[in-house]
């Protein structure tokens, strides 16, 4: 019966190593995946900010170079519309009505 008891007690230390092995395995294969899994989240903030913001920026400057190019187009069309050669004369004089229905025409566009 001494002998069954010594080698039960020494089963259960043995196990109880074991378990403790187990217990400090988890822990440390839990912390390294969470530690991952921040890397990446960490990345994956950086890069949508990093991809969001090229992307308005490039979006912004694209419109805002085809506005400004829009603007300038418009323009140098109601200036160039605006004045007309009277034939008698020869004096460039503005015509109101036709500048004023030329610009209207450009703005309802």
């Amino acid at each position: 019966m001494n002998i069954l008891t010594k080698f039960h007690k020494d089963w259960m230390k043995t196990i109880n190593i074991l378990t403790k092995f187990h217990k400090d395995w988890m822990k440390t294969a839990t912390s390294i995946v969470y530690t991952r899994i921040n890397i990446l989240t960490k990345f994956h903030k950086d890069w949508m900010k990093t991809v969001t913001s090229t992307v308005y920026t490039r979006f912004i400057n694209i419109l805002t170079k085809f506005h400004k190019d829009w603007m300038k187009t418009v323009t140098s069309t109601v200036y160039t519309n605006k004045f007309l050669t009277d034939t008698r004369t020869h004096i460039r004089t503005p015509d109101i009505t036709r500048s004023h229905k030329l610009t209207m025409s450009l703005l309802d566009r």
